[in-house]
């Protein structure tokens, strides 16, 4: 009941809030309080702020980089010779080890392709 009654009383609850806060200073006034105890209230410093900042956000050079230091950092991308080339031992042909001659490959599938229209091969598509 006493809270419905101070709930609807909007000027007792602001006369109520004003009045212990005018308490709470005469009693805590800061002369009466030792320094240690008091609380240090300070705004948060530039340096603070920065450190809240992921620093990968501030990354950011300085300046623009050269086409020939460009050129140099990636001198060591270029492409690298092939180490794995054999010669086919169907028709002698140059191929990457592990993979399929291109020269038989074409004439197996050219020859597979006469013999389907020719109805030899049934069509399993």
């Amino acid at each position: 009941m006493a809270a419905l009654a101070l709930g609807a009383l909007p000027s007792f609850r602001h006369s109520l809030a004003s009045t212990s806060r005018a308490v709470s200073r005469t009693l805590f006034a800061s002369s009466l309080i030792p320094a240690w105890t008091a609380p240090a209230w300070t705004t948060p410093s530039l340096q603070s702020l920065l450190e809240l900042i992921p620093p990968f956000l501030l990354a950011v050079p300085k300046s623009k980089i050269s086409h020939s230091r460009k050129s140099m950092r990636s001198a060591n991308k270029g492409l690298k010779d092939k180490q794995n080339i054999v010669n086919c031992p169907a028709c002698g042909s140059p191929k990457l080890a592990h993979h399929l001659c291109q020269n038989c490959y074409n004439f197996l599938s050219r020859m597979w392709k006469t013999k389907r229209k020719g109805g030899d091969i049934p069509d399993m598509s």
